[in-house]
């Protein structure tokens, strides 16, 4: 039997479960020949627990032997997702808006084919290190905003951008579009907002403590101390 293209990774987070909801549609519009799915970490999809003993996109590559759950998954998965010549990780962000690339690495990738990804925005996000992407040359992640969103609406976004990926990376056709490049390089945690008012906007500019920078994901992890990250734009 051939082996597959594509690998798609659903559920790195056990409470962002849009991946397995993609994977669900593909198969109803009968494009499971093209993909197979890898639900990243499924005891924590089953409690609905982000993880259960470490966070599985920060312990890639994963150690085999390890009393950690997540570590020896991250080995598991790895030693899977090497079997593939694409693979896409799917995310979502409960207090995001936006959908867009995330690309763990300090450079775009040179054996993973963005043009063909239906997206605008392209983060590269070196830090904090850790997920599977970053281990792997021909990895991204897919982050879709779900913050006062109709669901099914995304959901239905997610899907019809990974069908058009099977079919273009099926089809070989040429697909030149223009992205927009950003660079997450920090992030601004409660204490230094010392009184500022500035509303924060993911990809709106402010300027804070005489920084300027564009926020990404607002208040998605305030639990953590960290109001958001920061990010510059590079074109």
């Amino acid at each position: 039997m051939k082996q597959k293209k594509l690998l798609i990774i659903a559920a790195t987070h056990g409470d962002e479960k849009i991946g397995v909801e993609v994977a669900k549609q593909l198969k109803l519009r009968k494009k499971e020949i093209f993909f197979d799915l890898l639900v990243a970490n499924p005891e924590a999809l089953r409690l609905k627990k982000r993880f259960i003993d470490k966070d599985l996109n920060r312990v890639y590559p994963g150690k085999k032997y390890s009393r950690f759950y997540e570590k020896r998954l991250a080995y598991k998965n790895l030693l899977v997702a090497k079997n593939y010549r694409y693979v896409i990780d799917i995310h979502e962000a409960s207090q995001g808006r936006d959908d867009f690339v995330i690309v763990p690495k300090e450079k775009l990738p040179k054996k993973f084919p963005l043009e063909y990804i239906n997206l605008n925005k392209v983060l590269l996000w070196p830090d904090p290190k850790g997920s599977i992407s970053q281990k792997l040359n021909n990895s991204i992640e897919l982050e879709f905003g779900t913050k006062n969103r109709n669901r099914r609406e995304v959901v239905k976004k997610a899907t019809d951008i990974v069908d058009r990926f099977i079919v273009d990376i099926n089809s070989k056709k040429i697909v030149r579009k223009l992205k927009r490049t950003f660079y997450v390089y920090d992030y601004l945690e409660k204490n230094e907002l010392k009184g500022n008012q500035v509303k924060l906007v993911d990809f709106r500019e402010v300027i804070i403590n005489r920084e300027k920078f564009l926020p990404l994901l607002v208040n998605q992890y305030i639990n953590n101390g960290i109001v958001c990250y920061k990010m510059k734009s590079l074109n």
